[in-house]
């Protein structure tokens, strides 16, 4: 299998390429790269600081289940049909080239 890549815009308008093994959740492969997510609850889906835009490529990452919409709802950053954990958001070769965005820290 090929690798995965992806394309991140950070919160300052820089784009990064990614490339990530498949089965990397989008997470672990920004944090590999060094992007500034905080993911304090290393990916158990609890507490929305590694919430992204998904600027292209939404139909493929498909849609939050309940829990996550829920967490992702509280947050002044949401945005419906585009907001995203990227601790569940699973690196696959459907996914090839989808761009995201760092959505803005909360205060």
């Amino acid at each position: 299998m090929s690798n995965v890549n992806v394309s991140v815009t950070d919160r300052s308008g820089r784009v990064f390429p990614i490339e990530a093994s498949p089965g990397t959740t989008l997470m672990q492969a920004m944090k590999d790269r060094g992007l500034p997510v905080a993911a304090i609850c290393s990916g158990a889906k609890s507490c929305a600081t590694c919430h992204v835009f998904v600027e292209e490529g939404l139909s493929r990452v498909g849609v939050p289940d309940e829990d996550e919409c829920d967490l992702l709802s509280e947050s002044s950053h949401y945005r419906a049909g585009a907001s995203r954990l990227s601790c569940q958001i699973e690196l696959h070769e459907d996914l090839q080239g989808i761009a995201v965005q760092l959505a803005p820290e909360e205060h």
